[in-house]
């Protein structure tokens, strides 16, 4: 399942399932892709090879990109029943080996750092119900929309390609508004699915969730939970040295340290700290630019800033250099981008 970018999305260890099926769909359909494959900064060779992986920034790029592309109001919903549980790799192999849909689940919010989406999953218990909720923070709507729907399609093909093709939610809730046609929703989840509610949650009922899986063996999935322990411990170790620092780099702002400054407080080399920074496929100029994007964003979006003390704030010399990364960032001028809801 999917981990939500805490960072701010610049370091690259996302598998990119996601990006991979949008790219399929869009092939089944006769669309051209290749421009939002550059919206993310890939090429179809770089997506076509197994080690890839992809920023949260780059997957949310690529997707803002294949909406307008594709123009399907129900676009995450084909590309999430279309992924099969194998492709979720390693992952995929856990939920098939676990004993019920329930540990199934349990392994995938355990393990959803891993996972080729840029959602953050939770799972609760509520009486005989378990509930997998779904939080996303981005910058837009459209796009959060989309990750949803892929999410839920995604589990509920997982769900059925481990337990039976009969099987659906018990409910689903939806944050997003009713579509005008929500029979793409009802014939992926069942009748049950209830839009404009106060959470995005996918509901399972008993019988659903004890629901055993034919093809589980504990001795598998032992060795999978330690495959899976080994890959958590590498991502996290990236994942954490980009979100310290990033934290690093906004608290020094309006000032832009060198990197040699950062690397000595956190005790190694400037040659280790670019190393280290490369292995996640991003860079300090990387590191500090997605950095300003979030303050600038928050700042234009949820405030009455004047711009120049905006440009002022997050480091830049006047206010031209901000507008021109601010379209470089959202296709559109800081106005604009002010009024956009």
């Amino acid at each position: 399942m999917p981990a939500h970018a805490a960072a701010g999305g610049t370091s690259a260890t996302v598998a990119p399932h996601l990006v991979r099926y949008l790219m399929l769909v869009a092939d089944e359909r006769g669309v051209p892709f290749d421009d939002a494959l550059r919206a993310g900064g890939l090429t179809r060779e770089a997506v076509e090879a197994p080690a890839l992986r992809v920023s949260f920034r780059q997957g949310r790029a690529v997707i803002e990109a294949a909406v307008d592309a594709l123009g399907m109001p129900a676009l995450g919903l084909v590309v999430g029943s279309r992924q099969p549980i194998t492709s979720a790799g390693v992952l995929g192999l856990g939920w098939l080996t676990s004993p019920t849909v329930a540990d199934g689940v349990a392994l995938g919010v355990r393990y959803q750092r891993l996972a080729g989406s840029m959602v953050h999953w939770a799972a609760e218990r509520d009486g005989d119900l378990l509930t997998v909720v779904a939080q996303v923070h981005g910058d837009s709507g459209r796009v959060d929309e989309f990750l949803v729907d892929e999410g839920f399609a995604s589990i509920t093909r997982s769900a059925r390609d481990a337990a039976g093709a009969e099987f659906r939610p018990h409910r689903v809730e939806l944050a997003r508004p009713a579509p005008s046609d929500p029979g793409p929703w009802t014939s992926v989840f069942g009748p049950d699915v209830a839009f404009g509610s106060a959470r995005n949650a996918w509901v399972l009922a008993p019988e659903q969730w004890r629901r055993p899986v034919p093809t589980a063996d504990r001795w598998t999935l032992a060795l999978v939970r330690g495959l899976l322990d080994e890959q958590t411990a590498e991502v996290v170790d990236r994942q954490e040295l980009v979100a310290l620092l990033s934290a690093r780099v906004e608290a020094a702002l309006p000032e832009v340290l060198p990197l040699a400054a950062h690397a000595r407080a956190l005790a190694m080399s400037e040659r280790t700290l670019r190393r280290r920074l490369a292995d996640v496929a991003t860079t300090y100029s990387d590191v500090v630019d997605e950095v300003r994007r979030r303050l600038v964003g928050r700042l234009v979006r949820h405030g009455d800033v004047p711009l120049a003390e905006v440009a002022t704030r997050v480091g830049y010399t006047d206010e031209r250099s901000l507008r021109r990364s601010v379209h470089r960032w959202y296709g559109r001028s800081p106005a604009a981008l002010r009024r956009a809801p």
